[in-house]
């Protein structure tokens, strides 16, 4: 059952997660106790109480954390009304949230039954939370003990296949032992930087880490911060964190990138102008245990007394020369790259080098710059080319084409 008015609405209010309107805390929270538990491991747990909304996630500030590949940073929420009726709402989750083995539509609150599972993603590897009355727990408890499912009284049926084999031999029983649980492979932090770093990787965020526009519904009832036209989430406990929509798949390349070359980290994107996107930065780097961003580049936006603003024919040669810039700041980098989705490239490459146009502006393609697909990010293919950029070794022609795509006139 769907209630009435239920897809979710932006809310104002603090960085906390904003319900409809008819969500609220039981009239009589002890009356309508139920728990969340999951059905591979009873000590993940979650009683339901005298809370309107209880969030699940993987991110630390959920109130129920799973730790399933399959689950979103934020994944999910249920939802408690007057009469201590819950609902489970997906929160735009990544690999879908199924009650009952149907998926919900994003947003779109569906009642859940009490008995029945909840599957936070799909096949063998998903999370799967029971929602538990007391009745249900008691039985579950008495199995525990006997080790045999409960039955109702009176529901016993005959084997309707006894008339036919009954007079067989038992089968003999063999055990077979329970094949040995391979336990995720835990990330080993990486070192720190170096002091006077030599490598350097200019990151941007928007269309590298994250959709620029494909999930900009992702978080309706959830604080936001705009940044160049694109609105980003803040999800937290006491404080709003930013960076709870980055692509899984990004962070795994971006730290393929650190962990092959020991580049440190200097961020070009606008995100660097914000102390509350920086923070959100920091703490996606350390969940997939890498160093926090070693420095940022300056913004030439910014007006100086005394100085004349500088005048930029574009948004990219603007970018280009803050990265520019900061080189000149660090004169010990010897090799970089930036990956950024917008082209960052130089116009006329015969002219830089010719010399025509002086001191280079725009970033060379063929060993400074890889360009990313915003709808897709940072990938394993871009990663590996710009590996090869910051170690100085020469691309093959399988990478170039893997991160490039064919070249134009290709058979």
């Amino acid at each position: 059952l769907t209630p009435p008015a239920s897809r979710c609405k932006p809310m104002a209010g603090n960085g906390s997660f904003r319900p409809p309107k008819w969500c609220c805390a039981p009239r009589s929270p002890e009356r309508h106790r139920q728990t969340l538990r999951s059905r591979a491991d009873l000590e993940i747990t979650l009683e339901l109480l005298d809370k309107s909304v209880y969030t699940i996630g993987r991110h630390e500030s959920a109130d129920l954390q799973l730790k399933g590949d399959l689950v979103s940073r934020m994944h999910a929420a249920v939802l408690q009304d007057v009469e201590g009726k819950r609902y489970l709402v997906d929160l735009k989750s990544t690999h879908g949230t199924y009650l009952d083995a149907k998926r919900l539509q994003p947003h779109v609150p569906l009642e859940w039954p009490s008995g029945a599972a909840a599957h936070f993603g799909t096949g063998s590897n998903a999370d799967i939370l029971v929602l538990e009355d007391e009745a249900g727990a008691k039985r579950r408890r008495m199995d525990d003990v006997d080790g045999t499912a409960s039955q109702p009284a009176g529901t016993e049926q005959a084997d309707p296949m006894a008339a036919l084999y009954g007079d067989l031999p038992e089968a003999a029983a063999t055990l077979v032992p329970p094949k040995p649980e391979t336990a995720k492979p835990k990330l080993q932090p990486l070192p720190p930087p170096e002091k006077d770093p030599r490598k350097v990787l200019f990151l941007d965020i928007d269309g590298v880490l994250r959709p620029l526009h494909s999930r900009q519904d992702a978080f309706q009832n959830t604080r936001t911060i705009e940044i160049n036209g694109a609105r980003v989430p803040l999800l937290g406990n006491s404080e709003a964190k930013a960076g709870v929509d980055f692509w899984p798949s990004a962070m795994r390349a971006l730290r393929f990138i650190i962990q092959k070359t020991g580049a440190v980290i200097v961020l070009s994107s606008d995100w660097r102008k914000e102390e509350v996107l920086r923070d959100g930065v920091k703490s996606a780097l350390e969940e997939y245990d890498m160093p926090s961003f070693y420095s940022q580049t300056p913004d030439l936006d910014q007006a100086t007394t005394g100085v004349i603003k500088a005048l930029h024919t574009s948004f990219r040669e603007k970018r280009c020369k803050e990265i520019r810039k900061w080189l000149r700041q660090h004169p010990k980098v010897d090799r970089w790259c930036v990956i950024d989705d917008i082209d960052l490239s130089m116009p006329d490459k015969e002219a830089l080098r010719s010399g025509s146009h002086g001191s280079p502006v725009f970033m060379d393609s063929d060993s400074e710059f890889v360009k990313t697909n915003p709808a897709i990010g940072l990938n394993m293919d871009i990663a590996k080319l710009a590996i090869c950029y910051i170690n100085g070794t020469e691309p093959s022609e399988e990478i170039l084409e893997a991160a490039r795509g064919p070249a134009p006139g290709a058979d």
